[in-house]
């Protein structure tokens, strides 16, 4: 019989600076439920879930997110959600404003267990084909440039 979570505020596992897994597939869940602070500039390169939903909604500041070609700004009470196989990225691009509070939520799950393993590998000198292999194991290829880099924000 399955059991109840109860995650408190400052709980979750963190494999990242960026998300904290309040709920994942390596707790036995069919979802990953996430709470982030993206600081400034913070966000992955643009890529595709082979399986996943990507869903996020904002709690606090204004995310931009990057849905194939098109950009949009999500503030607070704002979701947005992106179907497997759609390029996508998104980064807090606003230098006057702190780190935009988000949920991300992936269905299904089995993103945690991607970070946990990334973060193992990022402990070993960089191997591009490494991170690439483990990207493809769980359904994610990175497919261009993080989204402060298309926008020539990179410090």
């Amino acid at each position: 019989m399955a059991e109840a979570r109860i995650v408190r505020s400052s709980e979750g596992d963190v494999y990242e600076d960026l998300w904290r897994f309040k709920h994942g597939s390596l707790r036995g869940g069919t979802f990953d439920f996430m709470v982030g602070d993206i600081k400034y500039l913070d966000g992955p390169p643009l890529h595709v879930h082979r399986d996943q939903d990507d869903t996020f909604f904002i709690l606090e500041g204004v995310l931009t997110v990057q849905v194939g070609d098109e950009m949009f700004d999500i503030g607070p009470g704002d979701f947005a959600t992106v179907p497997p196989g759609v390029p996508h990225t998104f980064a807090n691009i606003r230098k006057d404003q702190p780190a935009v509070k988000a949920i991300n939520l992936m269905t299904p799950g089995g993103l945690d267990a991607q970070f946990r393993d990334m973060a193992l590998i990022s402990e070993a000198p960089d191997d591009p084909d490494a991170v690439a292999r483990m990207r493809e194991k769980y359904g994610s290829t990175i497919v261009g440039p993080r989204l402060s880099e298309k926008l020539g924000l990179e410090s």
